[in-house]
């Protein structure tokens, strides 16, 4: 635990850290800010805008961190998720606000159970792109696949009329199918993680 909480900390000094997460929130701020009604105007439905945001920007965020963790070392891998992860249950006070001022019928453990295991699933779903991607040597690409990955998501569950990768819809909608998939996806890369982990001693010691 000890070595998990000491690569987290040193990940979370690394420049990109502190520059993605006050994007995240810059972004989330700004959304709120935007769709939050003047006084006297409509019902506050500031939430649904804000989810989606939240959603979206997530997805981007485990699925580019995801792929560049594929090339990574099995403890900087581990680091740079657990960092994803935080950052995405930093944001749920944000999305708890907007909950509240906006009473929607999606039920709020919804939010507070589905964006940390959407982020790990996510995560998942951005190694095996990296991997995928750097097996036919097309690596420099991936800054323009990430953000495509999410676009073909989104086209695959419109397509389907099903709701399992799609990071729109299930942010406002509960969909077991999609906590189900992404909890399988997050499972599967936690036992590949520590298996690498366990290796990566011998493969020293070998060398």
């Amino acid at each position: 635990m000890n070595a998990l909480l000491t690569g987290l900390e040193l990940r979370l000094r690394e420049s990109d850290a502190i520059q993605v997460a006050t994007l995240v929130f810059a972004a989330l701020v700004v959304t709120l800010a935007t769709v939050w009604p003047t006084p006297g105007t409509s019902a506050n439905e500031s939430w649904f805008a804000f989810a989606q945001m939240r959603s979206l920007v997530l997805a981007l965020l485990a699925l580019g961190y995801g792929a560049s963790a594929a090339a990574e070392s099995p403890r900087r891998a581990v680091a740079t998720g657990l960092m994803v992860l935080l950052l995405s249950v930093l944001v749920l006070p944000l999305e708890v606000a907007a909950y509240a001022a906006s009473y929607p019928a999606t039920p709020l453990w919804w939010s507070l159970v589905s964006v940390p295991v959407a982020a790990l699933g996510y995560l998942v779903l951005g190694a095996l792109l990296g991997r995928v991607v750097r097996a036919v040597r097309l690596g420099a690409f991936l800054p323009l696949l990430v953000p495509a990955a999410v676009i073909g998501l989104l086209v695959l569950d419109l397509r389907l009329g099903w709701t399992v990768l799609n990071p729109l819809t299930s942010a406002v909608v509960v969909s077991p199918l999609y906590l189900s998939m992404m909890g399988l996806l997050g499972a599967g890369g936690i036992v590949f993680t520590v298996l690498r982990w366990r290796r990566e001693p011998l493969r020293v010691v070998r060398a």
